[in-house]
């Protein structure tokens, strides 16, 4: 039986995959293991239409903003996600809302373990960032979060 393991990544900050490592290596071994890395741009229009309050020159970014995005964050994860120990990685990069697409991609691959990182606390979030709290309380698979050193 195969472990299908998801593993969410922030392309604009590395840590968030290679912190992962360690940990994905321990519980991959020994396992017939199927892994997935995923990154979610967020919904540009959100973005333009708050730039565009801000920033009156926001409105005459070029249409193609979106697609130009995603390449990036295709390119990005693809050289983000190199490793030899599980073999055929499965890259996906999706655009809306970080934890919902997150856990819609667990739900459509049937994931049975999420490893993620938490970014370094604040005030506000003390325990978990709050993508990370979102996945944890709404996964309907085990969830290992990360801490970073």
């Amino acid at each position: 039986m195969k472990l299908k393991i998801l593993v969410p990544v922030d392309v604009e900050d590395p840590r968030s995959w290679s912190a992962v490592l360690p940990e994905l290596r321990q519980h991959a071994k020994g396992n017939d293991v199927e892994l997935t890395v995923v990154t979610v741009v967020p919904e540009l229009g959100t973005v333009i239409a708050q730039a565009a309050q801000a920033l009156p020159f926001a409105a005459t970014l070029p249409g193609d903003l979106r697609d130009r995005v995603l390449a990036v964050a295709r390119e990005r994860l693809e050289d983000m996600a190199q490793i030899e120990d599980f073999g055929t990685i499965q890259r996906i990069v999706r655009s809306g809302t970080i934890y919902s697409e997150i856990l819609r991609t667990a739900d459509d691959l049937s994931t049975d373990l999420f490893v993620l990182m938490s970014h370094l606390p604040d005030i506000g979030d003390y325990l978990l960032g709050p993508n990370a709290a979102k996945i944890v309380r709404h996964a309907r698979c085990s969830v290992l979060v990360v801490r970073p050193r």
